[in-house]
C-alpha cells in the first residue's frame, strides 16, 4: 500500500509517502514491531551459535547457563547499539558489510577451497588480487563513513 500511496514519483525515503497523523504513527509502530521481532529472532540464532562455539570455554562451572545467556545477549545488544549509532548512514553500513564480506565469500573462499583440491599458482594469484580488492573496498567504505561524519556526527540523534 505504501508503494501505491507514493504514486509515480516516490520520495527517496518511502515512509515519507504515508500522510502525517495517525496512519504515519501506526505505520511507524508496525515498523518498530517488525524490526524488534526480526532482531529478536536473528539475535537468538546468532547467540545460540556463539554459545555452542564459545560457551564451553567460559567455564560451565563458574556461571550458570542463564547468566551466560543474559550476558551474551546483552553484549550483542550493546554491540548492535554501538555499531548502529557510530555509523552515520545506513548506506555506509551496507558498504562496510559489503567490503568485508563480498570479496571473501565470492572470490577468496572459493579459491581457497579450489586450491585445496587442485594446487595451482594461478589460484594463489587470485587470492592475492582478491585480498587487494577487499582492502581497496574497505578503504573506500571507511572513507565514505568519514565523509558522512561531517554531515552527521556519530551518536547524534538527528
Amino acid at each position: 500500500t505504501v508503494c501505491l500511496l507514493a504514486g509515480p514519483n516516490p520520495p527517496s525515503f518511502l515512509f515519507d509517502a504515508i500522510p502525517a497523523g495517525t496512519p504515519r504513527r501506526l505505520g511507524g509502530a508496525l515498523l518498530w514491531i517488525h524490526v524488534a521481532v526480526s532482531y529478536a529472532i536473528n539475535s537468538q540464532a546468532f547467540c545460540s551459535s556463539v554459545e555452542r562455539v564459545v560457551g564451553h570455554k567460559l567455564g560451565r562451572c563458574l556461571f550458570g547457563p542463564r547468566f551466560r545467556w543474559t550476558a551474551l545477549t546483552g553484549m550483542v545488544a550493546l554491540a548492535s547499539y554501538i555499531v548502529a549509532n557510530s555509523i552515520p548512514f545506513f548506506k555506509d553500513l551496507v558498504s562496510l558489510c559489503g567490503a568485508l564480506t563480498s570479496i571473501p565469500l565470492t572470490l577468496i573462499l572459493p579459491a581457497i577451497l579450489y586450491r585445496r583440491l587442485y594446487p595451482s599458482k594461478a589460484v594463489g594469484l587470485l587470492q592475492i588480487a582478491s585480498t587487494l580488492f577487499m582492502i581497496v573496498g574497505l578503504i573506500g567504505a571507511v572513507g565514505s563513513i568519514n565523509v558522512d561524519k561531517q554531515m552527521r556526527a556519530p551518536f547524534s540523534c538527528n
